[in-house]
Parts: C-alpha cells; structure tokens; sequence
C-alpha cells in the first residue's frame, strides 16, 4: 500500500518547508522526499478529514497559523494569522469542530481557533498560564503540548511550570480549569498519549527522560501516577521528546535525542504498567518526532540534527523495531504525519 506522508520542520539552514513523499508498506521505501509548500518554520503541522492542513509557521514580522487545502497536487492557502510574536511548537486539530489547539512554548499561551465555514482561522480564546520549575530551562511556564482527551477535554503539558493542566472547552470561547497535575520536579513533561481502550495515559517527560503512566479518572477529572518507566539513562545529556502508542496498546514507542535512540515498551493488558524492551539507534542525530505507518509494521523517525530520516521495521508481536536501509535525505526535519 503506497501511503502519503508530510514531513516538515525548520527553515533554518537548508529546510525549505513542508515535504512530501510516498511510503510503500509493502517494502518499507520512502521515495524522495520533494517540497510541497514553501514556508518559515513549519516544525508542526495537522490535518482535517476533508484535507486542510493547519500548520505553524513565521514571516517577518511574527508567527502564528497557517490554513491550506492540501486536496490534489497543488496547495491552496485558504488563510494566515501571524499576529503573535513567534509561532506555536505544536497544534493539533479537533476534527469533529474543527477547532485547532496551539501551544506557544515561548509565550506561555495556548490559544483555540476555528477553522471556519468559508476556510478561516478565528481566534476563539487564549489561555495564560504562569510558573517555573528548578531547572535552568524552566524560567517561565513553557505549553508544549495542547489536544482532546478521549472524552473531549483540553491536555496541556507544561514543561516550564512541570504541569498537566486539564480543561472543559465546550464552550471553546470561555475554557474552564478543572485541574493540575503536578509532575516530578524537573521532569518537563513534554508531549503524550492516552491508551486507545483504558484509562491510562503516558507522558513523554523532555528533561528527565522518563515515562509518566497515569490514570486518568474522567469523571472526577483528575490523575493518579502508578507507573514509570526510563527512556534513556543519562538524562544529563538527553532530551526525550515525541511518544507514540499503537492502535492495539501493546507497545508504545519514544524518542530520545541525545542518545539518539527509539526506546521500545510493552504494555501491560490493563494499560498500567510499562516493560522495557530496550532501545535502537537511529543511526541520525537529533531524532524528535516519529511516526506509525498505518499499518503499523513501521516507523518513521525524524532526526533533526543530521538531516535525514530513518525507516524502522516493527515486529508486531514483539515490538522490537529493526532498521531498513540507509537513511533518507530530509533538511531539518521535526514533523512526520501520515495524511
């Protein structure tokens, strides 16, 4: 099955924007990545059902949104809003209302937009958060990650302030805070994922390269930890970074940059407990995002650092990952999205 994949990042050096190529999950080739739309730093980017991609990006004067109908080979930008000092470090889609989540790690805001019915960005709400935490990277609150918990509330991750906040957006003009997680001090919880079936969630902690597993009581609206797990050992010299889990929740996938490795866990059959598997090298530097091929008998890892992309094979059963072939050209890369 020939897959299309994104593939985007920053414009620093020999980036040019977003890229796109064909995965065959067949044979585990990725063709040659060839540029798909030229912007400033669009290091993340989403997709809705009908093919508008909303991704993060800079001009001269600012940062901000941009919204494109990706649908057949020409884009088409349907709108912009670089009204902010800088642009966001992840956005992430609410498909079934089209409202779009973006996490200002330098500004210590998230903000929640509308794609709206004649294809533009409205600004719904803003969110301000404060605090600190000890590490030198922590000087303000930093959001680094903003999205739907399975029953429709908004997960932020606050690496600055080691916070998991949690709000009711059904009315997205007016969110409300329902609770705090405090986090590990100095553990910079960064991104995460929920269990597709339990009520478990894992989160990516950058700074202390470790997996928080909590669970998440919907009703009372709050976590519990009860489970963690190292995804790199020298937390010194690593910053752990994207987190992925697959559709069956069996196993459950995490970057290390630093190390420059894919750590490997199997979850145990209640969700609550993580085993190492061990790690793999991605033969780059820097990798920061990945991604599961749809068919999950691969992953795509990006390595930022040193320009390229690395193919894994995933044995489904056992969850070791195994790397295809040389790695593959790709400028700056810190995004991967199978669309």
């Amino acid at each position: 099955m020939i897959e299309n994949v994104l593939l985007s990042g920053y414009t620093r050096n020999n980036g040019k924007g977003v890229y796109r190529s064909q995965f065959d999950s067949e044979t585990g080739k990725l063709a040659d990545p060839e540029l798909f739309i030229e912007l400033k730093d669009p290091t993340y980017l989403d997709v809705t059902n009908d093919m508008k991609m909303v991704a993060v990006a800079k001009n001269e004067t600012g940062g901000g949104l941009v919204l494109y109908d990706i649908n057949g080979d020409t884009p088409k930008l349907l709108d912009e809003d670089f009204s902010e000092e800088t642009a966001p470090s992840y956005v992430k889609i609410d498909k079934s209302r089209n409202l779009i989540f973006s996490s200002y790690f330098h500004l210590s805001i998230v903000t929640i937009d509308q794609i709206t019915a004649d294809n533009k960005l409205e600004r719904l709400s803003t969110i301000k958060f404060d605090g600190t935490g000890p590490r030198e990277e922590q000087d303000q609150s930093k959001p680094h990650y903003s999205a739907l918990t399975p029953d429709g509330k908004l997960i932020i991750c606050d690496y600055g302030a080691d916070r998991i906040y949690l709000y009711d957006i059904s009315d997205p003009k007016d969110p409300q805070r329902l609770y705090e997680y405090i986090a590990p001090a100095g553990y910079a919880p960064r991104h995460l994922v929920f269990h597709p079936s339990k009520p478990y969630l894992y989160v990516a902690c950058e700074l202390s390269s470790q997996v928080l597993v909590l669970k998440y009581d919907a009703e009372a609206s709050r976590f519990n930890l009860v489970d963690e797990a190292s995804a790199a050992k020298d937390e010194q010299k690593n910053t752990t970074a994207a987190i992925r889990i697959t559709n069956d929740g069996k196993f459950l996938y995490v970057s290390t940059r630093g190390a420059d490795t894919i750590a490997s866990f199997e979850v145990s059959p209640e969700g609550d407990r993580l085993k190492e598997l061990g790690t793999a090298k991605t033969k780059g530097k820097g990798p920061r995002d990945f991604a599961l091929d749809p068919s999950e008998k691969y992953l795509l890892a990006a390595n930022q650092d040193s320009d390229d992309l690395t193919v894994f094979k995933r044995n489904i059963n056992k969850g070791i990952l195994t790397i295809v072939g040389d790695t593959i050209g790709i400028p700056e890369c810190v995004c991967v999205h199978f669309i």
